[in-house]
C-alpha cells in the first residue's frame, strides 16, 4: 500500500511524529528549554527527509552525512546553556542548523565526500558486506554515545539521559533495516521521550531546591494535600545563621546549609525532609504522633551539633588528593566550627485541622526553642 492509498486515519498516524515534535517545541518554549527546540527541529527534518517511509523524500540529503550531522547536533546542543531563542544566541544556533542542512544538500552527490565517508580507518576483511560508510558512522556513533554519557555523569538530568537515549535510537535506526511502521513508532517514541524529559526536568526545577537537593516548599505544600488526618510537622532553623554568614561569607554559608540538609535528609522514622526557605527546614511524619517523632528529631539535632565542620580555605588546591594530603599535614591548624539547629514540633490534633495551622503551631514552637537558648526542641 503506497502513501497515496492511505486512509485518513493512517495519514494522521503518519503525521503523528510532527504533532509530537510541535507539542515538544511549545513545552520547551514555555519552560525555557531552548536546546530542546533545536534538537527537535533537526529531528523533524530527519523524519521528513527519510526515504524509508514509503519513499517519502521531501529533501535530498546524503544519508550517511545527514546521520553524522544528527549526532553532531545532539552532542553540541546537549552542552547548550538554554540561551534565549530570539536574539544573537538564537540566531547563531539557527544559522548552525541551516549550515548543516546546506552542507548536506550541497554535497549530496559529491564524489569527494563519498570517498571521505567511505574511508577504511579500521582494519576489515576484504570480503566485508558492510556499508562503505560503516566505519566512519561507527566511530562517530561511539564518540557521540561516550560524550553524552560523560555529560550525564557530570551533570545528571532527565533531559541529558533522554538525549543519550535519543542518540542511541537514531544510531539503531541508521544501522537497522526497519519497516515504515517501525520507523513511525520510533519517531513517536522520540517525541514522547523528549516531552517526558522536559516535564520531568521542569518539575525538578519547580519542586526541588537546587542548593541542597531537598524537596522545596512548593513540594511540601503539594504533598500536604494527601497527608490524611494524622501527622506531625517539625520546623527547624539553623542557629545564628546570619551571624555565621556575615563572619565566614556566603560560600561557607551555603556549605552549612548543604551539611544541615544532608543530616536532616537522613532522618529516620519515616520522616520526609524539605527546605522551607532560607535557613529553615521542615520534616513531616505522616501517620505519626509527636511522641513518636521526637526521638528521631533529637537524633538529627545531636548529629548536627556534634559534627565538626572544617572551613574550606579559598586557596585550597583544585586536586582532591593534594587537598587531602595538605589537610592531614595541617589538621591541627585547620579551622573547625560547630553548627546547631533549633526545632519546633506540632501534631494535627484538636483544633489544628488544617496543614497551615499545624505548620504555624510548629513555627511558634520553634520560636520557643530559640527563646529557650537554641540547640533544643520545643513542642
Amino acid at each position: 500500500m503506497g502513501v497515496a492509498d492511505l486512509t485518513p486515519w493512517q495519514d494522521i498516524i503518519l503525521q503523528t511524529p510532527f504533532l509530537l515534535f510541535t507539542a515538544t517545541v511549545i513545552l520547551a518554549l514555555r519552560f525555557n528549554q531552548t536546546r530542546v527546540i533545536y534538537i527537535v527541529l533537526f529531528l523533524a527534518l530527519a523524519w521528513a527527509s527519510t526515504g524509508k517511509v514509503e519513499n517519502i523524500d521531501y529533501f535530498s540529503f546524503h544519508p550517511s552525512l545527514f546521520f553524522i550531522s544528527q549526532l553532531l547536533v545532539l552532542m553540541a546542543f546537549s552542552f547548550d546553556q538554554n540561551k534565549v531563542v530570539w536574539g544573537r544566541h538564537g540566531l547563531l544556533r539557527i544559522l548552525i542548523l541551516f549550515a548543516l542542512l546546506a552542507i548536506n544538500y550541497r554535497f549530496n552527490q559529491s564524489i569527494t565526500v563519498n570517498e571521505w565517508l567511505s574511508a577504511q580507518v579500521l582494519p576489515t576483511g576484504s570480503e566485508s558486506k558492510l556499508s562503505p560508510y560503516f566505519q566512519i558512522e561507527f566511530i562517530v556513533s561511539a564518540l557521540c554515545l561516550f560524550t553524552l554519557a560523560i555529560r550525564q555523569v557530570l551533570k545528571p538530568s532527565q533531559l541529558n539521559a533522554s538525549i543519550w537515549a535519543l542518540a542511541f535510537g537514531v544510531i539503531v535506526m541508521n544501522f537497522g533495516d526497519f519497516t515504515y511502521h517501525t520507523i513511525i513508532l520510533s519517531y513517536c517514541l522520540f517525541g514522547v521521550l523528549i516531552i517526558h524529559a522536559v516535564l520531568t526536568d521542569s518539575y525538578q526545577m519547580a519542586f526541588s531546591d537546587e542548593l541542597t537537593g531537598l524537596s522545596a516548599r512548593r513540594a511540601l505544600l503539594q504533598s500536604s494535600i494527601s497527608l490524611g488526618k494524622k501527622y506531625t510537622v517539625a520546623m527547624m532553623d539553623v542557629d545564628h545563621f546570619k551571624k555565621f554568614n556575615d563572619t565566614y561569607g556566603h560560600d561557607v554559608g551555603d556549605q552549612v546549609l548543604r551539611l544541615v540538609a544532608s543530616k536532616i535528609n537522613g532522618v529516620k522514622g519515616g520522616g520526609k525532609a524539605y527546605r522551607y526557605g532560607g535557613e529553615e527546614f521542615t520534616i513531616v511524619f505522616p501517620n505519626k504522633s509527636v511522641a513518636y517523632a521526637i526521638p528521631f528529631l533529637e537524633q538529627v539535632r545531636e548529629e548536627i551539633a556534634n559534627y565538626q565542620m572544617a572551613i574550606r580555605s579559598d586557596d585550597r588546591p583544585e586536586d582532591k588528593k593534594q587537598g587531602k594530603s595538605d589537610r592531614k599535614k595541617s589538621k591541627a591548624a585547620s579551622k573547625f566550627v560547630n553548627v546547631t539547629i533549633s526545632i519546633g514540633v506540632a501534631e494535627r490534633e484538636g483544633n489544628l485541622k488544617e496543614f497551615d495551622q499545624v505548620l504555624k503551631q510548629a513555627d511558634e514552637a520553634l520560636y520557643r526553642a530559640k527563646q529557650a537558648g537554641r540547640n533544643c526542641l520545643a513542642e
